[in-house]
């Protein structure tokens, strides 16, 4: 089964209903790494900062403010139910993890605990690599300062891959109504082929890049997996900041490393994520999501080289995955899946019946989904929105935009 990418967000905003169940104001069992201690609880009726941003700018702007959801009142009588101590799986295109207001919780703790690839769209082809020197050739390119990868490497074995730009998007060039940046160097060309450099070091196996085109890989620092050291990299012009972050998961198959780089493309995935636990987004205080006390898990499933779809076998993966992760970290766990496909027969899909096998099996996970872009009228709610141990989300708007026909 493909799902198509079908809605923006709105299953995310049932979050905080989920974890208001699950929480209470605690941390989490044991520290996690990156995390800092969390401050003392607010008084139960403690008033929030007022947000610099007013409703009707709001609407204006085509924000879907939280006071339409009642969330915001929720947030202001229990300022400390916001999602503390909850993480939260965010089943879409990836998180960028270098947007601001996805960095750090309510309480101070780090936001992103994981990005994950489910999709393989990033995965890169690696093949054993001989240097000259100081020298290596990574996709028909000479790339100098190779000492800088020998000074990290604890077996002198090397690997080289590349990925392409052009399959990643839609350039505005070939589509202006709907383009998708793939342009990941940012130097005005869709077409590039960008070269990576695979080693072990002592804590693992990490890449080093030309990330500022210079043709030298002696200024470059190796990047280990995510999940290792919370590092993130990203290609970009000289003197500018990279248009798109990206962070490395490694794996090892016969003693040979395995990597996929994670990155949001469509920027869906990094939009539902600020909905459902965002905080001070974009340096403005108060600006948050439904739960900025929650911390997240970026679980990639959706290809945007295919047009931004995915397979049952990808949201399966990524559903087992954040359950063992919060499980070993005995964190409550809720899972948002702003996706779904058209239906025929509620009920009665297969991605339906698995995830439904999942929550019997784990009936403490929280399942958010979202009803689809059909509707409304009887059976148009999308799979997996028809799963029975879920709770499916419908959008459902303030009267103002009934009222202006917005």
């Amino acid at each position: 089964m493909r799902a198509a990418l079908r809605f923006g967000g709105f299953g995310a905003v049932l979050a905080l209903a989920a974890c208001s169940q699950a929480v209470r104001p605690v941390t989490p069992a044991r520290p996690l790494p990156g995390s800092a201690p969390a401050p003392a609880a607010a008084p139960a009726r403690a008033a929030r900062a007022e947000r610099i941003a007013p409703p009707d700018a709001a609407y204006a702007s085509g924000w879907m403010p939280l006071d339409a959801t009642g969330a915001a009142a929720f947030q202001r009588r229990y300022p400390t139910y916001d999602g503390r101590g909850v993480l939260i799986g965010i089943l879409d295109s990836g998180i960028d993890p270098g947007v601001p207001g996805l960095e750090t919780t309510s309480t101070g703790q780090r936001k992103l605990l994981d990005l994950r690839d489910f999709s393989a769209e990033g995965r890169i082809e690696l093949a054993l690599a001989e240097p000259r020197g100081d020298t290596i050739e990574v996709g028909g390119r000479a790339l100098v300062g190779f000492g800088r990868v020998v000074s990290v490497s604890t077996d002198q074995r090397y690997y080289t891959g590349t990925i392409a730009e052009i399959p990643l998007g839609t350039p505005a060039a070939i589509d202006p109504e709907l383009p998708t940046p793939s342009d990941l160097n940012d130097n005005g060309s869709y077409t590039d082929t960008l070269g990576v450099v695979v080693t072990r070091a002592s804590d693992g196996w990490v890449l080093v890049a030309d990330t500022d085109g210079d043709g030298s890989l002696g200024d470059e620092r190796p990047v280990r997996d995510y999940l290792v050291a919370f590092e993130r990299f990203g290609w970009h012009a000289e003197g500018s900041e990279p248009p798109m972050t990206l962070v490395a998961n490694f794996a090892e198959v016969d003693g040979a490393p395995v990597l996929d780089l994670v990155f949001d493309n469509s920027g869906h995935g990094t939009h539902v994520a600020g909905i459902a636990a965002g905080h001070d987004m974009y340096g403005v205080p108060g600006f948050d999501g439904v739960a900025p006390g929650a911390q997240l898990l970026g679980l990639k499933i959706a290809n945007g080289a295919q047009g931004g779809v995915t397979v049952t076998g990808s949201m399966v993966r990524a559903m087992a995955y954040a359950i063992t992760f919060a499980e070993s970290r005995r964190l409550p766990l809720v899972l948002n899946l702003s996706f779904g496909v058209g239906n025929e027969a509620e009920g009665s899909a297969r991605i339906d019946q698995l995830v439904d096998s999942i929550l019997t099996a784990h009936p403490n996970v929280v399942f958010t989904v979202s009803a689809g872009n059909d509707g409304p009228g009887l059976s148009t709610v999308g799979f997996p929105g028809s799963t029975r141990r879920g709770i499916t989300v419908g959008g459902s708007f303030p009267l103002v935009f009934v009222q202006t026909g917005g």
